[in-house]
């Protein structure tokens, strides 16, 4: 990708500025489940009153102003280790296809290819088709995941603890951490298909002592083989536009098939209404018939589909 095509597009990327984050939070409320991690950073920006690097701004180099958006700025993308966008549809009359092929050129010119593009399946897949000539090969695409949302009192489905002598469902504490952790290394190797502890050891370590001290990691012990353990987790990994996404669900192998995850789910839902949002979200790969079924019935719907491009 060539400067010259670069200075030829009538779109391109900046950085995101404060004039921008009021317009992009309205745009992230018009689909608060779709945009709620990218919502959480704008509102981050918004509370602490800087601007992180990872906020782009997509930006028309001229031309008149386009309903409810202002005269430059028409899009937001954060591009940390995961990049999410909320760009205009291809088929939008005012902007038509060139608005994403634009985008596509810029950020091959601008931005540094994430371990993930995340996000709605329609916009997800058009970007991933654009720029995997350059960012490719991926190493998995989901290209159907459901995306799932509950705002109402979670159905209640009685699980089978029988011989697991189960605790409560609860937040976790630091004094949970060394328990924990496996737990939560065990859900990535099987969710996202690699060791977190030999790639970036340090910091995944950082972001489960963030979710624990937010508040926002949840577990339920039981007895395995004589030993206490860890049976049942989930995290609220972001929360954003009055939506908590809950991430991470995971139930301990020996414990699974006697309705763990239902249970779980419908107290951690009770405990985010509670305290954390109102709308509680999720997303799940179409191959999940299980984990989907759990969720149905919890009372999640689906709403949305998401595709994930991982590298």
């Amino acid at each position: 990708m060539t400067e010259s095509l670069l200075r030829r597009a009538q779109h391109t990327l900046a950085p995101l500025q404060r004039r921008d984050l009021e317009m992009a939070l309205e745009w992230c409320a018009a689909d608060p489940v779709a945009n709620t991690f990218l919502a959480m950073h704008l509102e981050t920006a918004r509370r602490s009153g800087g601007l992180t690097p990872y906020l782009w701004a997509v930006r028309r180099r001229s031309g008149r102003a386009l309903p409810g958006m202002g005269r430059e700025t028409i899009g937001v993308i954060w591009n940390g280790a995961n990049l999410t966008a909320l760009i205009p549809s291809a088929d939008d009359p005012d902007t038509g296809d060139d608005v994403r092929a634009e985008v596509a050129a810029a950020m091959l010119g601008r931005l540094n290819r994430p371990a993930a593009l995340v996000g709605r399946a329609d916009l997800i897949l058009d970007i991933w088709g654009r720029v995997e000539p350059w960012w490719g090969p991926a190493r998995e695409v989901r290209a159907n995941q459901l995306s799932m949302a509950l705002a109402t009192s979670p159905r209640h489905v009685a699980s089978d603890g029988s011989g697991l002598e189960l605790e409560a469902v609860r937040r976790a504490t630091m004094q949970d951490y060394d328990e924990l952790l496996p737990a939560s290394v065990h859900m990535f190797l099987g969710e996202v298909g690699y060791d977190p502890m030999s790639h970036g050891r340090a910091a995944y370590e950082d972001r489960l002592r963030a979710l624990i001290r937010a508040g926002h990691a949840f577990l339920q012990y039981g007895e395995v083989d004589g030993r206490r353990r860890v049976l049942f987790k989930a995290d609220v990994g972001a929360v954003g536009g009055k939506v908590a996404q809950v991430q991470g669900v995971w139930v301990h192998p020996q414990a699974r098939g006697r309705g763990l995850s239902k249970a779980g789910m419908a107290a951690v839902v009770e405990a985010v209404h509670a305290s954390i949002a109102p709308t509680v979200s999720l997303y799940v790969n179409d191959f999940n018939t299980t984990a989907i079924a759990g969720y149905r019935a919890v009372g999640f719907s689906q709403v949305g589909t998401f595709a994930t491009v991982m590298f």
